[in-house]
């Protein structure tokens, strides 16, 4: 894994395009084996540096790579393993058939609002990016009530209020203020209306 780690990242793109479905299967197996963290984390990198390329996504995607990163995160990996998972979930998430994936999972609003402010900066900012990407593109009212449920709103407005960076704040102020006609008979939002707006 460390090899072919390093062998993708001086490859062609050419070579990293056209990467076949078996190959994504292996990888995503290696992730569900979890034989040791060094694999698990080589393998997380590895997708992580061929998913922007090519139809790459969609290969991962296919591969049920979604479910198996959830799966992994539920097992409360260390922290630079959540870090490498919540990137490649906020990368798949940007696409319909990852959202999708990602919302056939039980678990998945629920782990990634619980990580966020729990774990490292670079996991708060995928974990928001995650949660735009849900609300903006597959907010069906059954997924926001969901979300109100399992505490992801409560979350978001903690990060308005967190010591966090400005442009993370504005992201979640931006999924509240979009939904905040489903949210709004939660305590939690009627409290950051009042602290946002305050004279």
């Amino acid at each position: 894994m460390l090899v072919l780690k390093i062998v993708l990242e001086v490859a062609t793109t050419t070579l990293s395009e056209n990467l076949n479905l078996e190959f994504f299967q292996k990888m995503v197996s290696l992730l569900r084996e979890n034989i040791s963290q060094n694999a698990t984390k080589s393998a997380l990198n590895v997708l992580i540096e061929v998913c922007p390329r090519g139809r790459n996504r969609m290969k991962i995607i296919e591969a049920n790579a979604v479910f198996e990163l959830i799966e992994l995160e539920l097992g409360k990996p260390e922290k630079n393993i959540t870090e490498l998972i919540f990137n490649l979930l906020a990368q798949l998430c940007s696409c319909v058939d990852g959202r999708f994936q990602f919302l056939r999972h039980a678990g998945a609003i629920a782990i990634v609002s619980k990580r966020i402010l729990r774990v490292s900066p670079a996991t708060d900012d995928r974990g928001v990016h995650i949660l735009t990407s849900i609300c903006k593109f597959s907010a069906r009212k059954e997924v926001l009530l969901e979300m109100l449920k399992v505490g992801a709103v409560t979350k978001l407005c903690m990060v308005t209020q967190a010591d966090c960076g400005k442009y993370l704040k504005e992201k979640a102020t931006e999924i509240l203020r979009l939904h905040c006609n489903i949210w709004n008979k939660s305590p939690c939002i009627q409290v950051y209306l009042l602290t946002r707006y305050q004279r």
